[in-house]
Formats: structure tokens, C-alpha cells, sequence
């Protein structure tokens, strides 16, 4: 086998993974899941501070 040949069946598999990987990220079955994770920046302040809000509710009530 010469080194080339290595070389371009590597670089087509590489190209055949790329478009699977597309394929995935623009699928209309993952768009939710890719939503939810795009959200997860924004949503993890609100249970953060409501946690902290629960915990303080928690020691008041404790004195």
C-alpha cells in the first residue's frame, strides 16, 4: 500500500464522518434536544437562585 492511498482513504473517511455530523446537528428529530441545550446558560441562574432562596426558607424557619 502506498502512503497515499492511506492518506486519501483517511481523508475520505474523515469527509464521510463530517457530513454524518452535520447531518446530526440538522436533523428536525435533535433540534429539542440541541434547543434545550442552547437554554441551559440562561436556566442555570433561575435554579440557582431559587435553590438559594429554598435554603435560606430553611434556616429561618430552623431559628
Amino acid at each position: 500500500m502506498d502512503i497515499n492511498l492511506i492518506r486519501s482513504l483517511i481523508t475520505l473517511a474523515l469527509f464521510v464522518l463530517f457530513i454524518v455530523l452535520i447531518y446530526q446537528v440538522f436533523s428536525k428529530k435533535n433540534k429539542r434536544h440541541y434547543e434545550d441545550a442552547a437554554n441551559l446558560v440562561f436556566n442555570d441562574g433561575d435554579e440557582r437562585s431559587e435553590q438559594i432562596n429554598q435554603d435560606k426558607t430553611k434556616v429561618k424557619n430552623h431559628d
